[in-house]
């Protein structure tokens, strides 16, 4: 197998970015297969919609964040068709290297747009590499434990 262009990325939580996860992703596979690794690695269970965004710098500002380009789930890209006055891309169509990524690049994860965890990502390496697309997506590094997906709001309260 010739050798293929793999990016490495940093997922961290918005709300606390010292839980991450550094996925390994093949620029030939689609953002579908990333949010699958980074549903994987996080450890989640229940299915929901989700988005990337690409604002192109570091923001910290939800209106930078959605007015940028996105890339959704499918369902989605049919739910908002001909409603939104940007470019909004099917994750299932577009893959990791047609976005253009290098080194240092940031991009946004939505997951659940309604319990709303959003995770910044970080390209850490872009490269040529010799491995093979069946090994890829993968976690390589983890930190900081998953949370919960439905985390219980109400601990303190007596039952």
């Amino acid at each position: 197998m010739s050798g293929i262009d793999t990016y490495t990325i940093k997922v961290a939580l918005m709300h606390n970015k010292r839980t991450y996860r550094n996925i390994e992703i093949a620029g030939s596979q689609t953002f579908a297969a990333l949010h699958e690794a980074i549903f994987d690695a996080f450890e989640r269970y229940d299915a929901h919609l989700y988005s990337f965004f690409f604002p192109g710098k570091r923001t910290k500002s939800m209106r930078n964040m959605f007015s940028a380009l996105e890339i959704t789930h499918p369902m989605n890209v049919q739910e908002m068709a001909g409603m939104l006055e940007k470019e909004i891309h099917s994750a299932d169509k577009t893959t990791i290297g047609q976005m253009g990524l290098k080194e240092g690049d940031y991009l946004y994860y939505l997951f659940d747009f309604g319990d709303e965890w959003w995770h910044e990502l970080t390209v850490l390496k872009a490269e040529p590499g010799s491995v093979s697309v069946k090994s890829l997506p993968r976690v390589v590094k983890k930190n900081g434990p998953s949370p919960e997906q439905y985390p219980e709001y109400d601990e303190d309260e007596d039952e």
